[in-house]
């Protein structure tokens, strides 16, 4: 007779929940090395390198399992790392990843004209650096005596818009940015302003912080194949709002101008032929993670 197992438990990580300062809860994840528990650092580490994500819902697990598969190899090519998840109190028996409303606000600048829906963006920041970060520095030091080493920003979509504003705007508050098909699209590409701005600043002088960009899309996401039973209109309109969004060559345009700017430490862009939207997600960041947590100067 067939008999049911115990609840699936993720090994090797921990949740959290957190409030910021209007009292919104946040789900934070804190994903370690299977081998945690028995880590001991070399005299000269220079801390646990951490990686933040944000929309952690969707790519917590996708996370953890990169960083304990790369870990696992006979000669891993670094040797310890941390994931910390940000997400939202979604219930379990949900099929949805996402909480469209609050990631709308959370994930969006402040942009004059944006909607009443949007704009959260620096309030995050503010909970990324004064809420999530002294937690992590905590569990870390509490679990293993250990301290955080560089610290990097992951985002996909909406994520990407945030973490492109973040680098932006705050380029002190993380030494690598992984921007994952960004929406530059959004507002009148109100971005490409902050970008403009960010590059003004670095050629006066006034920026003397100089991080690391990793950018990433999908090849399909601007010519997207029909799937499955899709009607031609259906299929045309869709295929007209994916190339509205131009989300490949903003991308390759604005990477074009950033890899020429003297502005960062490191800097690569890669578009990953065969994938759309949602897929180019685990590609960018299995191999975004693998190339922050490695020795840099990094090549993709």
């Amino acid at each position: 007779m067939l008999k049911l197992a115990a609840p699936l438990i993720v090994g090797s990580s921990e949740e959290w929940f957190l409030k910021n300062r209007r009292g919104d809860e946040y789900v934070v994840q804190i994903g370690f090395p299977r081998n945690w528990a028995d880590y001991t650092p070399a005299p000269d580490e220079p801390g646990v390198p951490i990686i933040y994500l944000t929309d952690g819902n969707s790519v917590f697990l996708t996370a953890l399992d990169a960083l304990h598969r790369r870990l696992s190899l006979d000669e891993p090519t670094f040797p310890t790392g941390i994931v910390v998840a940000i997400g939202y109190p979604i219930p379990a028996g949900s099929k949805k990843v996402y909480d469209t409303p609050r990631r709308c606000w959370d994930l969006t600048p402040a942009a004059p004209g944006a909607k009443e829906t949007e704009g959260g963006a620096d309030e995050l920041i503010e909970f990324i650096q004064n809420r999530v970060k002294p937690l992590v520095r905590q569990r870390v030091a509490e679990t293993r005596g250990v301290i955080v080493g560089k610290e990097a920003l992951y985002g996909h979509s909406f994520g990407g818009l945030f973490c492109l504003h973040t680098l932006f705007t705050r380029p002190y508050t993380f030494d690598c940015f992984i921007a994952s098909s960004p929406s530059i699209w959004w507002h009148d590409e109100y971005l490409v302003k902050e970008e403009a701005t960010f590059r003004r600043k670095h050629a006066e002088g006034t920026t003397k912080q100089k991080p690391s960009l990793m950018m990433f899309a999908g090849g399909q996401e601007e010519d997207p194949p029909r799937r499955r039973g899709e009607g031609d209109e259906e299929y045309e309109n869709r295929r007209r709002d994916h190339q509205g969004w131009r989300m490949v060559n903003n991308m390759r345009e604005m990477s074009g101008r950033l890899e020429t700017s003297g502005c960062f430490e490191n800097f690569s862009s890669h578009v990953y032929e065969g994938e759309d939207h949602g897929t180019v997600a685990a590609c960018s960041l299995s191999r975004g993670l693998t190339t922050f947590f490695e020795d840099w100067p990094f090549r993709i």
